[in-house]
């Protein structure tokens, strides 16, 4: 009699388990974070300004732009910003025409809000000077 019980006990045992972990799953819901408010903006903003600053420390970013290796940009952008942001690209010269010949974008920038950081570069060689529009948003 006391195998049978114990028989018993494993499967009640096992069914309370399940329904714990089921039970904390359904509760949870789906986790995804929501950015709407002006401070998230702000961080994004500044997240853009030190990216760029950190790229143009040693002449990096210049040497990026005048070789036009826009595959090197944007894994640098890829490999400095967190996950769940996404990017998009346009640099123009002193003329304000477009120098990227190709599309420097890691998707489609679909979130509520889009936050644009300009930043004026200037190559130290030829003094030159880029005007480089980074667009950042967080992915829905």
């Amino acid at each position: 009699m006391s195998l049978n019980n114990f028989g018993q006990i494993r499967v009640l045992e096992a069914f309370f388990a399940a329904a714990v972990i089921f039970g904390s799953l359904a509760l949870s819901g789906p986790v995804y974070i929501a950015f709407h408010s002006r401070d998230d903006n702000v961080a994004l903003y500044l997240l853009g300004m030190n990216i760029l600053l950190e790229l143009d420390r040693e002449g990096f970013l210049g040497e990026m732009i005048i070789q036009g290796n826009w595959t090197e940009f944007s894994s640098c952008l890829s490999l400095l910003l967190p996950l769940g942001v996404s990017y998009n690209v346009i640099i123009y010269d002193e003329d304000l025409e477009v120098v990227n010949s190709v599309l420097i974008s890691s998707g489609i920038l679909d979130g509520k809000t889009v936050v644009s950081v300009q930043y004026l570069l200037v190559d130290r060689t030829n003094l030159d000077f880029y005007i480089i529009r980074l667009q950042l948003a967080y992915i829905k």
